[in-house]
């Protein structure tokens, strides 16, 4: 996949209003708070359709009402031009002139952002962990992005019927479309759990050696009951919260690193090299899925990264037809550079 173009309009701090940008290696270059991230995010967004975290509001300049970002990227199907609306808690997606939900996006264009803030991943909060693993299904399947779409919206009704005083009585309805949607939500994310884990322990094992074993498991907040057992057992919790308790939307992914949780266990160091080898494992499903390679977006490449680490992530971007990769200063393998001050991008 490549990226011809970018244009912008009262997105954060940007000012430049359009871009282009060659194949290989482009290097994002300037001072701390200049607008790099800013630049590296407007471009996954115009990629994917997706915001990082989805921090919509906060994308829109500080005053504005209203923001855009646009792409040309060329699948190896043909052209295609991406635009993003962008307001206040909300956006609007069009794909060549028509509006599409992100997950119709995916089927010509994809990006995979690297940030520092990756190891958020291993310590921060499962619904971390949840929205990666949902991103990753979503684009490599649109069924999994609908499917997942519904269950959401069925959660959201079961929910209200559990409120209600003295029962309502579609409970059973939204219960039995519940646990239909919940258990294919289930069975799609063992698969993608279990590939994911192949390809970051194969990764993880490259930077840190051989001898490093990373496992990625999916828990579900029933045990090892199924779901239609899970919700039963679960019936005078979810009566007395008002909610359910149970069921895709309260899973989470642990990892193992030789047989001691991550989270709870794991150095900085090792935590930032597992959140990279997941990303490395979204970039690898995304090349099979797609028959070519993502747009690979590197955002403060050599933050907290050791020799290592910097030395896989760059040879990655080598090994990538096009890559952003920002800094403080322009890695040695770049081929292009742009500079950023104030939002102002110039070819440098």
């Amino acid at each position: 996949m490549r990226l011809h173009t970018l244009s912008l309009l009262n997105f954060r701090n940007l000012v430049t209003p359009a871009l282009s940008f060659s194949e290989g290696i482009t290097a994002v270059v300037g001072p701390n708070a200049a607008g790099k991230s800013n630049l590296l995010h407007a471009a996954y967004l115009g990629l994917t359709g997706e915001l990082p975290g989805g921090r919509i509001a906060e994308s829109v300049r500080l005053g504005q009402e209203e923001g855009y970002v646009a792409t040309e990227v060329e699948h190896h199907q043909g052209r295609n031009r991406v635009e993003v609306g962008l307001a206040p808690g909300r956006k609007a997606l069009k794909l060549n002139g028509q509006f599409v939900r992100a997950y119709d996006i995916s089927r010509v264009s994809t990006a995979v952002l690297i940030t520092p803030e990756d190891t958020d991943l291993i310590h921060g909060p499962p619904s971390g962990r949840r929205g990666y693993l949902d991103s990753v299904l979503s684009k490599l399947s649109v069924r999994y992005a609908a499917i997942l779409r519904e269950y959401n919206r069925v959660v959201e009704q079961r929910n209200a019927c559990l409120k209600v005083l003295g029962g309502d009585p579609t409970l059973e309805v939204w219960t039995d479309r519940f646990l239909e949607l919940g258990l294919e939500v289930e069975a799609l994310r063992v698969r993608a759990v279990t590939r994911i884990g192949e390809l970051a322990d194969e990764v993880y094992r490259k930077i840190a050696g051989p001898l490093k074993s990373l496992d990625v498991l999916l828990r579900r907040p029933g045990g090892e009951a199924s779901l239609p057992e899970a919700l039963a057992n679960s019936r005078l919790e979810e009566q007395a919260r008002g909610t359910t308790v149970v069921g895709p939307h309260r899973d989470d992914i642990e990892l193992v690193l030789d047989g001691n949780r991550l989270q709870a266990y794991g150095s900085r160091g090792e935590a930032r090299t597992a959140a990279l080898a997941l990303r490395v494992a979204e970039y690898r499903l995304l090349c099979e899925k797609h028959r070519e390679a993502p747009v690979l977006l590197l955002d403060d490449f050599t933050a907290e990264l050791d020799a290592a680490r910097s030395g896989y992530l760059l040879g990655l971007a080598g090994d990538t037809p096009q890559a952003l990769v920002s800094g403080t200063e322009p890695p040695s393998v770049a081929g292009a550079a742009l500079r950023i001050d104030g939002g102002v991008v110039l070819v440098a």
